[in-house]
């Protein structure tokens, strides 16, 4: 299908899929009917409709159903004759400039995927593919990478969202997930922050600076330049990714949406005291872990203390959303996290790395002296110098309007809204874990949670800004300041938009041996065929030798050749994974390689890997030479042959 016809099909579903649905369900519950907020959380929710429908019906095998409902759904809905967004000349101007924003920010992903004969992606970008194939083909899935292993311990609500729209709208993955779902969740995104923060601040500016922060929002990393150090990124060279950056993890930027729409309800609940905003709440606080894990920890704390208050002002139908989040938790996530992952206390980690990254300051010897001579304000000094460097640095211009804010408080003795406490807690939340504690398996990525203390504070700066820009002062002297803050926050975002375009040096010609041999394998027999990788040349026949081999593969063959593979890396440990049966077979084809075929040693390696090509359902071996053991091993085919690509087939 060409790109025009796969776009159609997928506007097609956001309106059928997600609007529509969401639609029906606020309609029903009676809840908001005023523009913007309306066409977000039919969005916003209807994400999690869709995505909650899908999963208990691939869950009893109706997969075949998923369509129907929803289309009947759609049918009550337009039946009613309110399915329209209630529109609002007002915030038609400004909403423009969010969609500007929008198409901005989403240019991290835009200009990957494939273009013609060219393709473009970054490393994760594999894994989300393979999983995607995964989970187009089996649920619940197993590793893509590690075949008929079941996969635990990751948040794959992403991938069996865009997997679930590629099967039932006949919408290529590639597409969806480089294209259409980033402008997509760029939109939400843009709009939904507008729709919550005009809700709650009911001044245009504060929304418009607050769409700004959270996606443009940079730190003060630029100084190191100006210190005369070089080589750090304006990023992440004070530890923390900023927002320009976010799209390249989809798990993330969709939990973004997933917590404005719980933001969204908690507000109109707390405001209205209408006890319907539980419900679409409910289904945040039950479903955002299997977006993102983080996401749901943040979430999930914030509403146990909200939990507490709300019964000690004997508000009890707060119980009724506890459970109901709590079924929804453990129905979902916690069938998947498999006992797999937990935190381990390890204060300041953060802070101490950034600083140890820079060899001018010395931080090694500072607290190896200080240590050693007991020289205790030494060591203060230093533990201050790195909350500095990663809490102020971090923050950027949001610090200016964070300080702003805290000002207009004083001045007016004014005290923060309840709600205001409720995303303050979010934000403590998202920075104490990750400062203090790290994580089994990818030991340091819980330094991702910092993602959303950014993201909470943009909210407040942007509060500021708008009170700065409110105040009396020379029209001149206003925009010389607007300019200055401008000037102060895009560094980070022009630093991205150079790795962006570096990015696209990287295409590769889907028409080199390696696509036209991932192409041929795509079309043979089905995924669940399991595709063995051998490794490369210069890997001997040792443990060591195959798991640094391990180490340095990649999903590009599960991504790719829509197989799932026998043995690659996915940048993840994952539990239930024992590497060394499959390491031993590995040896043994190696091994096999080396020997003559007239040896005593060869038949007995032979017959190891013939059994373990059976035991372990290998349908194909992909190769990146050619395996001339093979031609001495009459269960194994060469079946295609595209120098340096191989593939060959286990014949039954």
């Amino acid at each position: 299908m060409s790109f025009l016809t796969e776009l159609i099909l997928f506007i097609s579903f956001i309106i059928l899929g997600l609007y529509l649905p969401g639609k029906f369900f606020l309609t029903k519950l009676h809840l908001t009917k005023e523009f913007p907020h309306e066409l977000f959380l039919s969005l916003g929710i209807g994400i999690l409709l869709f995505t909650l429908i899908s999963y208990v019906l691939s869950w009893i095998k109706l997969d075949n159903l998923i369509l129907p409902l929803i289309l009947l759904i759609d049918f009550l809905t337009i039946k009613n004759k309110d399915f329209l967004p209630h529109l609002s000349k007002n915030h038609f101007k400004p909403l423009l400039v969010v969609l500007i924003f929008a198409l901005f920010f989403s240019l991290s992903m835009i200009i990957t995927g494939k273009f013609g004969e060219t393709i473009i992606y970054r490393q994760d970008d594999l894994w989300h593919l393979a999983l995607i194939n995964e989970l187009k083909a089996n649920f619940p899935p197993d590793n893509p990478g590690f075949s008929e292993i079941p996969l635990k311990g990751y948040h794959f609500f992403y991938n069996f969202l865009a997997a679930k729209i590629s099967n039932l709208f006949f919408i290529s993955p590639v597409l969806i997930h480089f294209h259409f779902f980033p402008v997509f969740t760029a939109l939400l995104w843009g709009l939904g922050v507008y729709s919550l923060m005009f809700k709650w601040s009911k001044n245009i500016s504060v929304s418009l600076w607050a769409v700004f922060l959270t996606m443009f929002g940079g730190s003060f990393a630029f100084i190191l330049y100006l210190q005369g150090h070089t080589g750090y990124s304006f990023d992440s060279g004070f530890g923390m990714l900023q927002p320009p950056g976010s799209l390249f993890n989809p798990p993330f930027s969709l939990s973004i949406v997933i917590l404005i729409t719980a933001l969204f309800t908690l507000y109109e609940y707390i405001h209205t005291k209408q006890k319907n905003w539980l419900i679409p709440f409910t289904l945040c606080i039950g479903l955002i872990s299997m977006f993102k894990v983080y996401a749901g920890m943040i979430l999930v704390g914030a509403f146990l203390l909200f939990l507490l208050y709300e019964l000690f002002k004997k508000r009890f139908i707060i119980l009724i959303a506890f459970t109901g989040g709590a079924l929804l938790f453990f129905g979902t996530y916690w069938i998947f996290a498999g006992g797999y992952g937990y935190l381990v206390f390890y204060p300041l980690w953060p802070p101490h790395r950034i600083l140890q990254t820079y060899s001018w300051y010395g931080f090694d010897e500072k607290i190896y002296t200080y240590s050693r001579l007991n020289v205790i304000r030494g060591l203060l000094q230093t533990e201050i110098d790195g909350l500095n460097v990663f809490l102020l640095g971090n923050l950027g211009t949001r610090l200016i309007g964070m300080l702003i804010l805290l000002y207009t408080f004083i001045k007016r003795r004014v005290f923060p809204s309840y709600f205001s406490l409720i995303v303050t807690a979010m934000a403590v939340i998202s920075i104490i874990v990750p400062m203090f504690f790290i994580q089994s398996g990818k030991v340091f990525e819980i330094i991702q949670m910092t993602q959303y203390f950014l993201f909470f504070c943009a909210l407040f700066a942007a509060f500021g800004f708008g009170a700065l820009f409110s105040m009396r002062f020379p029209k001149v002297l206003k925009i010389a300041i607007f300019i200055i803050i401008i000037a102060l926050t895009l560094p980070s975002a022009l630093d991205d938009f150079t790795d962006y375009f570096d990015t696209v040096k990287t295409s590769k010609s889907l028409s080199s041996p390696y696509f036209q041999t991932m192409n041929y394998l795509s079309k043979q027999g089905n995924y669940n065929s399991t595709v063995l990788e051998m490794p490369s040349t210069n890997t001997k026949a040792t443990d060591k030798s195959i798991i640094k081999w391990w180490e340095s593969s990649n999903p590009a063959l599960t991504a790719f050749s829509n197989k799932r593979s026998f043995f690659n890396n996915q940048y993840i440990e994952f539990p239930n994974t024992d590497k060394k049966p499959r390491v031993d077979l590995i040896k043994n084809l190696i091994t096999l390689n080396t020997l003559y075929s007239t040896s005593s040693a060869y038949l007995e390696v032979k017959e190891k890997v013939i059994k373990g090509l059976g035991d372990n359902n290998i349908k194909y071996i992909f190769s990146s030479y050619e395996v001339l053991s093979f031609s001495d091993v009459e269960e194994v085919k060469e079946i295609y042959k595209n120098p340096p690509y191989f593939v060959y087939k286990i014949q039954n």
